[in-house]
This record gives structure tokens, C-alpha cells and sequence, in this order.
């Protein structure tokens, strides 16, 4: 780079004068002084920023430094928290006594969670359930038929024989 003195001898003073005006009322403005002084440190690499510019930075390294920290944490506590579910899958203590064998997580891995977004083992766990695999063969407890309930007087008046089994319904509550 060639010397700042011979760099700027064929430039009026005039001018000179004004572009010193001009860039004071740069650096003195609360919305241009900082990208003004990073400017100058960028054509200056040497140029010492003033006190409150280099609080600034550091107060701005320090915040970037702690929102790092704390993405990292919450990555960490994610990681762990998903590697629980897992475990709490292939030992059967997530859903209450289903147990999941390993092919079988990562079958919840990549059919239900990928899919869907999930990032739940315990929900991937439910969908696949109940997407994936048959409700268990039981017996059911009840038959198909229906009876109708027993309540004196419906045949002869319907509405009466109702208001009066509601009223006896809610007289038992009360009780």
C-alpha cells in the first residue's frame, strides 16, 4: 500500500475537510458507528477500535459463545433423552410391558419416525402399533347381542317411564 500522505496529495483540501466531517458523523451516530469503525478496522487492520467498540465485541463474542453453549446442551439433553426412550423401548419399561427387540426399533425408526418427523420414541412407538402391527387376539367379554333394559311402565307412556327413571338415577347420585 502506497503512503496515506502521498495516497491522498492530489485530492483537494476542501474535499479532504469534508470527508473528514462526514465520516466524524459516521463514527458519532448510534446507528452508523459501529459498521463504520468495522469498516476502518477492515481497510486498518492496525487501527485500535475506541473502549466501547471493543466492549461491544467482546459482549457480542461472549452472547454467540453462551447461545453456542446452550444449543449444545439442549442437543445433549435431546441425545440423551431419545437414547432413554430406546433403552426404555428394548426393555419394555417406556410402554408398559411391550417390550421392542432391536430390528423392531428400527423399524419404528425408519417407518414411523422418519416419515412422520417424529423425534418421540414413545409416540413412534404407539403409531407403529397401531399402523403396523395387529390388535392382539383376545376373546371379547361381551356377546353381540343387546337387550333392552327393564324400566316399569315404558311400553304404556315412554316418555313418563324415562323422567322417572332419570329422576331415581339422579336421586341416587345425591345420595
Amino acid at each position: 500500500m502506497a503512503d496515506p500522505v502521498d495516497e491522498f496529495a492530489n485530492i483537494p483540501q476542501e474535499t479532504l475537510l469534508e470527508l473528514g466531517r462526514l465520516s466524524l458523523r459516521l463514527s458519532r451516530n448510534d446507528k452508523t458507528r459501529r459498521p463504520f469503525l468495522k469498516q476502518i478496522k477492515e481497510i486498518s487492520p492496525n487501527y485500535q477500535l475506541p473502549g466501547d467498540q471493543q466492549v461491544e465485541d467482546l459482549r457480542a463474542e461472549l452472547e454467540e459463545r453462551r447461545a453456542k453453549d446452550d444449543a449444545e446442551r439442549k442437543g445433549r439433553e435431546i441425545t440423551e433423552r431419545l437414547e432413554r426412550q430406546r433403552a426404555g423401548l428394548i426393555d419394555g419399561t417406556l410402554l408398559s410391558g411391550r417390550k421392542f427387540d432391536d430390528a423392531t426399533v428400527k423399524e419404528i425408526e425408519e417407518k414411523v419416525m422418519t416419515k412422520y418427523g417424529i423425534s418421540d420414541y414413545e409416540a413412534g412407538a404407539k403409531l407403529y402399533l397401531s399402523d403396523f402391527k395387529p390388535p392382539p387376539d383376545k376373546k371379547p367379554t361381551t356377546t353381540g347381542s343387546w337387550t333392552f333394559p327393564d324400566i316399569p311402565g315404558l311400553t304404556e307412556d315412554p316418555a313418563k317411564a324415562a323422567r322417572d327413571a332419570a329422576h331415581s338415577i339422579i336421586d341416587e347420585f345425591r345420595r
